[in-house]
């Protein structure tokens, strides 16, 4: 298991997933485990990838209890999803919504390995369903205009939007190095900006209010023409676009593509808080439509049961 330093860790759910997730490949192999392949054979040929990366990643899965390795006598090894892994289900399935509307499932360039799967099944009924995700409490469909953050401390409550929550870790000159090595062109959307730190950084840093260059680099802390690269592949991939204003001066928004990534936010956030949990504040994602603290599922449309694990799957 992947060690965190806590006095510096942020508290922030997404932000400890993505120390854990992001990593292209790593979304690759994970994804690759959920439509079931096990051994290195299955991730060579699915993936299309080297043998030492895939090698590096699968130790690095193993590490961090996301994969578990069984090896017996006679046979190849095979990496099985712990409960950890398994429960990065939810995740997938938001991520697999998003690029079906909105990245590779509308993407004619994009490579077959990266489609997502045509349906998704809802075994309860036995209907292919586009899910929706709502509050469990008055089942409204999640909205991030409806929603904040209560941080508790062991004498003081204060609201927050839930914008400012995702905070990620400052990435460093050497992560940026190593996330923009290879070909990032054939990378779909999701693994642009989850897959890469300096991007998920620029993201999270865009939806807690900062619009201008100045204003993300003093956020995120990278060197201007690393942000020039990153800001120019996030309007490229459609999830940032620049608005002029005060002559020459740019400021950077989201584009609705960037906002209906909000369920994998949230599911990162779940995860997160489930698996590496914080070592400071607790925080607590309220919704305001009921006063409730947020609990979001993914329900069928049709028969309105919360989805499981178990009663779905891909076709």
């Amino acid at each position: 298991m992947q060690e965190f330093d806590s006095q510096n860790a942020d508290t922030s759910g997404a932000s400890r997933a993505l120390h854990v997730l992001g990593d292209a490949w790593v979304l690759r192999i994970l994804r690759s485990s959920f439509r079931g392949s096990r051994r290195f054979s299955d991730f060579m040929r699915s993936l299309e990838v080297s043998r030492a990366v895939l090698t590096d990643r699968l130790n690095r899965l193993c590490k961090d209890e996301l994969l578990h390795k069984i090896e017996q006598p006679g046979a190849h090894p095979e990496y099985r999803l712990t409960e950890r892994g398994l429960d990065l289900w939810s995740v997938y399935i938001a991520m697999w919504k998003w690029e079906t509307h909105w990245g590779t499932g509308v993407d004619t360039s994009a490579q077959m390995h990266d489609k997502p799967r045509s349906l998704l099944i809802h075994t309860g009924c036995g209907h292919a369903i586009d899910p929706i995700y709502q509050c469990a409490q008055c089942a409204a469909e999640i909205s991030p205009f409806d929603t904040y953050v209560c941080e508790t401390t062991d004498d003081t409550v204060s609201e927050r939007p839930i914008r400012q929550m995702l905070k990620s870790e400052e990435p460093s000159r050497k992560r940026y190095r190593k996330s923009s090595s290879g070909d990032r062109s054939t990378l779909p959307t999701l693994q642009k900006v989850y897959g890469d730190r300096w991007n998920a950084s620029l993201m999270a840093s865009a939806f807690r209010g900062h619009k201008t260059f100045s204003e993300l680099s003093n956020a995120t802390g990278i060197w201007p023409s690393a942000l020039t690269d990153r800001l120019e592949e996030l309007q490229s991939i459609g999830m940032l676009r620049a608005q002029s204003y005060a002559g020459s001066r740019q400021e950077y928004r989201l584009t609705r593509a960037a906002v209906a990534t909000f369920p994998i936010t949230l599911e990162l956030i779940r995860w997160g808080d489930q698996w590496l949990p914080p070592q400071g504040p607790h925080f607590q994602i309220m919704h305001r439509p009921c006063m409730h603290v947020l609990h979001a599922h993914w329900h069928c449309p049709l028969c309105k049961d919360a989805l499981q694990r178990q009663t779905v799957r891909f076709k």
